[in-house]
C-alpha cells in the first residue's frame, strides 16, 4: 500500500470514528434535552402549523395585519449582501455589494398570496462599491494583536486575509439599501424589510467606545464630528413608550440624552428625569460634562447640553448619508476616505469608523420603521451561539427557583438543540417557533458568583460590567419544512425582529429583574401566560408563506431572500471580473516608475 492510501486509510477511519462518537453524544444529549423540554422548554415553544390551516385563526391573522399595516396588500424588499477581497502585487482590492428583491404580499387572498414585482429601469438599488487599498494603508486598518514578544508581525497575504474591511463595506450597504428604501416616499416605501443578517446583533456590534473611532479627525463638508456627537448618535433609537433608552445604571447619559430631545430643549433637570435615580442623573450628568458635551450646574441639579441633541444626530446622519452616496452611489475614488480637519490631506476609513457608520444607518433605520410601521426582519441560517437556552432560558430558570446546575449540564447549542426538538417532540409540527424572547439576552445571563447564582451582565477587558439595550429587538428560532417521516427538514433559522410600541409592550408580561451592578433591567418576555405576541403570529405566517421551498438548497428558508441572495452573488461575480481585469491596470503602472522618480530627486 502506498503512502498516499495509508494517508486517505486513516482519514477515513478518523472521520468515521468521530461521527460516531458524535452520534452517540446526540443520543445522550438528546435524553437530556426531553426532560428539560417537558419541565421548561416546552412552555416556551409553540406549533403554527394548525393555526395558519384554521380559517378562523387566518382571519384573526389577516385582522392583526390590517391594524398594523393598515392595507390588505404589503410591499416587501428582502436583502442580501455579498463580499470579496482581493490582493495584487501592490494593492489589496476589496468589493461590497447589497441587492434587494421586492414584492407583494395579499392577506386577503386565502393562504396569503405572493407576487414579484420587477424594479423600475430608472432606479438601481442596488449598491455596490469597490476600492484598491494600498498595503501601507492596510497595515493602520487592521486590527492589531500583540503576543507576550510584542506586536505581531505580519507579511502581505497574512495582512490580506486577517482584514475584515470588505465584510464592513458590505454591511454598510446592506444597511444603507435597507434605510434608503424606508426613507423613500410612500408610494416607494415597503411595509415589510427582510435583511439576511442578525438585526439585533448589528446594533451591538456597532456599539463601542468612541476612543478606537478615528472620525472624529475628519472634515465632512465643512462638519465634524466631536466626542459628544458620536455619543449622541449612540444612544439612538429613541422611543418614549418602549423606554429606549432604560433607566438603568449602564450608561445613564443616554437616557438623559433622550430626556432633552423628548423635550426638545438643551438644559434638563433631574426632577424632570423623575425615572431616573437621582445618583444615576448624576453619574450621567457628570459622564457628559468630562466628554465636552455641556456642563452640569450641582445647585439647580441640572444639566444643559452646549448642542441640540437632536441637531447633532441630524448631523451624524447627514455625514453618514454623504459617505454612503459617495462610495455607493457616485463610486468615488476616494469613497473610503475622509479629509482631515484644517488640512487638504485625506485618510482611510478603519473598519471601526466603517461600523460605527453602519451603527449610525441602522438606528436611523430603526426609528424609521418605527415612526412608518415597517416590519423589519433578520433572519441567519448559522449560529453556534447559546443566547436562547443557556441566557435566557437560563434566566427564566433562575426567576423560577429552578436547578441551575442541572439546566447547565446540557451543552448543545441553540441551533442544536432547536433541529432535535421536533424528534424529541414528534406532536411538533413545522412551521413552529420558540417564542420571542428580549435581545438584551444575548448578554444579561445568570452566573454563580459568591456561592450563590445572579443575573449580571458581561464583563470588558476593563472590568466594566455591560448589556444589550433592552426592548429594542426580539429574537427567536423557527423552522419552516418538516417532512411528514421527519426524515427530512430545513435548518432552523434564528429570527430577530423589531419590537413594536403599542404591540409588543402590551403583549408582554411584567417582568423586573434586579443586577448588582446593572441596576433593575425589565425585559419584554412572553411566556406560557402570555403565549406568543401578536406581531410574532404575524411574522411567522408571513415567513410562512414567503418559504416556498421551490429549490432544494433552501428548504425552509424565505424564498425572497433567496431571490436577493442570486442577485447579490451576480454582482458580486461582475465585480471579481473586473478586480481581474485590474491587474493588468497595475501591471502598466509597475512601482519602479515611482521608484525612479523618488531617485531622480534626491541626485
Amino acid at each position: 500500500m502506498s503512502e498516499i492510501s495509508k494517508v486517505y486509510g486513516q482519514y477515513q477511519q478518523s472521520l468515521e470514528s468521530s461521527q460516531a462518537e458524535y452520534s452517540e453524544r446526540l443520543k445522550t444529549h438528546s435524553k437530556s434535552l426531553k426532560k428539560r423540554y417537558d419541565e421548561l422548554i416546552k412552555k416556551f415553544v409553540k406549533s403554527f402549523a394548525d393555526d395558519f390551516k384554521d380559517e378562523i385563526k387566518r382571519l384573526e391573522i389577516k385582522r392583526i395585519a390590517e391594524q398594523f399595516f393598515e392595507s390588505t396588500e404589503v410591499r416587501f424588499v428582502a436583502i442580501d449582501a455579498s463580499c470579496h477581497k482581493q490582493q495584487s502585487a501592490n494593492f489589496i482590492s476589496f468589493y461590497g455589494g447589497a441587492y434587494g428583491s421586492q414584492g407583494t404580499i395579499s392577506f386577503a387572498e386565502t393562504g396569503g398570496k405572493l407576487r414579484y414585482n420587477r424594479w423600475e429601469f430608472n432606479k438601481d438599488v442596488s449598491m455596490v462599491a469597490f476600492v484598491p487599498i494600498p498595503p501601507d494603508v492596510m497595515r493602520s486598518s487592521v486590527e492589531g494583536e500583540t503576543s507576550a514578544e510584542g506586536p505581531i508581525v505580519y507579511n502581505d497575504t497574512e495582512v490580506a486575509e486577517i482584514s475584515s474591511l470588505h465584510t464592513k463595506i458590505m454591511q454598510l450597504a446592506e444597511i444603507y439599501l435597507a434605510y434608503s428604501l424606508a426613507n423613500s416616499s410612500a408610494t416607494d416605501c415597503p411595509r415589510i424589510i427582510l435583511i439576511d443578517n442578525s438585526v439585533g446583533g448589528i446594533l451591538g456590534n456597532t456599539s463601542f467606545a468612541p476612543s478606537s473611532i478615528t472620525l472624529g479627525k475628519g472634515d465632512f463638508n465643512g462638519e465634524s464630528l466631536s466626542e459628544a456627537d458620536i455619543q449622541i448618535a449612540l444612544a439612538h433609537p429613541f422611543n418614549r413608550t418602549l423606554e429606549i433608552p432604560s433607566t438603568k445604571r449602564f450608561q445613564p447619559h443616554f437616557r438623559l440624552i433622550a430626556e432633552a430631545a423628548w423635550r426638545e430643549k438643551r438644559k434638563i433637570t433631574a426632577k424632570e428625569c423623575d425615572k431616573l435615580q437621582p445618583d444615576t442623573f448624576e453619574t450621567g450628568a457628570r459622564f457628559l460634562e468630562r466628554i465636552g458635551a455641556g456642563k452640569l450646574n450641582e445647585t439647580e441639579k441640572s444639566f444643559e447640553f452646549d448642542v441640540d441633541p437632536r441637531a447633532s444626530w441630524q448631523k451624524s446622519l447627514r455625514i453618514f448619508e454623504t459617505v454612503c452616496e459617495k462610495l455607493f452611489r457616485q463610486k468615488d475614488p476616494h469613497g473610503v476616505c475622509f479629509k482631515l480637519k484644517n488640512s487638504n490631506e485625506l485618510e482611510y476609513f478603519s473598519p471601526r469608523d466603517i461600523m460605527f457608520l453602519v451603527g449610525i444607518g441602522l438606528r436611523a433605520l430603526i426609528e424609521l420603521c418605527w415612526r412608518r410601521r415597517i416590519l423589519l426582519i433578520g433572519i441567519v441560517k448559522d449560529s453556534m451561539s447559546r443566547f436562547y437556552y443557556k441566557n435566557f432560558l437560563g434566566t427564566v430558570n433562575l426567576l423560577r427557583g429552578g436547578d441551575q446546575f442541572k439546566h447547565f449540564s446540557l451543552p448543545l447549542t441553540d441551533r442544536a438543540i432547536a433541529e432535535l426538538l421536533p424528534n424529541v417532540d414528534l406532536t411538533l409540527n413545522a412551521p413552529w417557533a420558540t417564542f420571542d424572547f428580549d435581545s438584551c439576552f444575548m448578554t444579561l445571563h445568570s452566573e454563580y458568583l459568591d456561592n450563590k447564582w445572579q443575573v449580571k451582565g458581561y464583563f470588558t477587558g476593563m472590568g466594566l460590567e455591560v448589556t444589550r439595550p433592552e426592548r429594542i429587538f426580539l429574537r427567536s428560532l423557527g423552522q419552516f419544512f418538516l417532512s411528514p417521516d421527519r426524515n427530512l427538514s430545513s435548518h432552523a433559522l434564528f429570527i430577530d425582529r423589531l419590537a413594536y410600541d403599542g404591540w409588543d409592550d402590551k403583549n408582554s408580561s411584567k417582568v423586573s429583574i434586579k443586577t448588582e451592578g446593572l441596576g433593575e433591567i425589565n425585559p419584554l418576555l412572553f411566556d406560557e401566560a402570555t403565549g406568543p405576541p401578536k406581531l410574532q403570529v404575524l411574522t411567522m405566517y408571513l415567513l410562512a408563506v414567503l418559504v416556498r421551498n421551490h429549490f432544494p438548497e433552501a428548504l425552509g428558508y424565505p424564498d425572497p431572500l433567496h431571490q436577493a441572495d442570486w442577485g447579490a452573488k451576480s454582482l458580486q461575480r461582475r465585480v471579481v471580473g473586473l478586480l481581474d481585469s485590474s491587474e493588468w491596470a497595475f501591471k502598466s503602472k509597475p512601482l519602479s516608475k515611482t521608484f525612479r522618480v523618488i531617485r531622480d530627486t534626491f541626485r
